[in-house]
């Protein structure tokens, strides 16, 4: 099942397409033409509806976004495809979920067998209808832009940050993130010595 690729740290200027970031749990739902949706996972492991903690997700899924989903790759002749969503709760934060919170699923990316990852246009137009993070617009995305995000200068940021994307070409799909001081100052304060490593995840 295809994982999440990891977002390069290197820095590049690039003009993006810009999306708040939110904080949560990456998961993955896996679609084939012939057996339709057939596997669910975080983005290191598979999971069923037993799962203590994500368990709920894959009932919400298909409630929220399997049906408009597979009408939309039938459409587009995909023969298999992940859709990618952030699972998160008002109290979610670095990875950890509030058992009573009620939680949400958030499409933020999808890959097909034969695109990879879309681009940021092509995602928008077919999947912008949905429950998508919010656009916050193009940007050049330069250190200026990233320090703007740190300092809490950018509208329509929630909390984390931003995730920034383009696509140049058919194999070359840009992406970079950005987050905000105040996420980063609570991640320390909570995690002290392991805060490092959420921070740069």
């Amino acid at each position: 099942m295809k994982s999440y690729p990891s977002i390069s740290r290197l820095f590049r200027e690039f003009e993006a397409y810009v999306f708040d970031k939110l904080d949560g749990s990456n998961l993955r739902f896996e679609w084939h033409r012939k057996r339709g949706w057939c596997k669910y996972g975080t983005r290191h492991r598979l999971f069923d509806e037993s799962d203590p903690v994500f368990g709920m997700a894959i009932t919400q899924f298909h409630n929220e976004f399997a049906t408009g989903l597979s009408d939309i790759f039938k459409s587009e002749r995909y023969e298999s495809a992940v859709a990618f969503c952030e699972f998160w709760g008002p109290n979610s934060f670095a990875g950890n979920h509030d058992s009573s919170d009620v939680k949400n699923l958030t499409l933020f990316d999808v890959s097909s067998h034969r695109t990879g990852l879309l681009g940021p246009r092509e995602f928008l137009k077919l999947y912008g209808h949905m429950n998508i993070p919010k656009f916050l617009g193009k940007a050049n995305w330069t250190r200026g832009f990233v320090e703007r995000v740190y300092n809490g200068e950018v509208d329509g940021v929630t909390f984390e940050g931003v995730v920034g994307k383009a696509k140049e070409s058919k194999h070359d799909l840009i992406m970079a993130k950005a987050k905000s001081r105040i996420w980063i100052d609570k991640v320390r304060s909570v995690h002290g010595a392991a805060a490092e490593l959420i921070i740069n995840s």
